[in-house]
Order: structure tokens, then sequence, then C-alpha cells
């Protein structure tokens, strides 16, 4: 059951939410460019062939962009956000 907080605007909740809801989209959607990004720059900067540690290295750098977008995108939310929709 969910509790209203803010009795005065009870749509406030639902904007929060999907403003956060399009944060973390955004958000997603940039890691996911810096992602390919760091794959492209950590395998041509590799000694070809390819190795094994090579490749895991690239894929798991690459794989700590997502949640650190996701993490930048949900802050430009909380910031930008006006200031009658802001936590008393």
């Amino acid at each position: 059951m969910d509790i209203q907080r803010h009795p005065r605007n009870p749509d406030r909740e639902a904007i929060v939410k999907a403003r956060q809801d399009t944060a973390g989209r955004f958000g997603f959607i940039l890691g996911c460019l810096a992602s390919v990004a760091a794959v492209s720059i950590n395998l041509y900067r590799a000694p070809r062939p390819y190795s094994f540690v090579a490749l895991a290295f690239a894929i798991l750098m690459a794989a700590l962009n997502m949640p650190i977008g996701i993490g930048l995108g949900l802050l430009g939310e909380r910031i930008t956000r006006p200031r009658d929709l802001r936590d008393p």
C-alpha cells in the first residue's frame, strides 16, 4: 500500500517517479555508449592477437560504465528537480 507523503499534492509522487524513470533510462543509454567506447579503446590498445585476459579486462571495465551512467542520470534528476517537487 502506498502512503501519500504529501497530501497537498497527490500527483507529486507520480511526477517524481516518472522523472526518475526517465533519468534512469537516459543514464543507462549513456552507460551503454560509454561501454562501447571503453571496449573499443581497450581493444585498440591491446596487443594482437587478443588474449582471454585482454578481452575479459575490456568487457569488465566496460560493464562498470552502466551503473555509473544510471547513477549520474539519477543524480542529475535530483539536482534539476523543481522546488515544488523536492523533499521538505
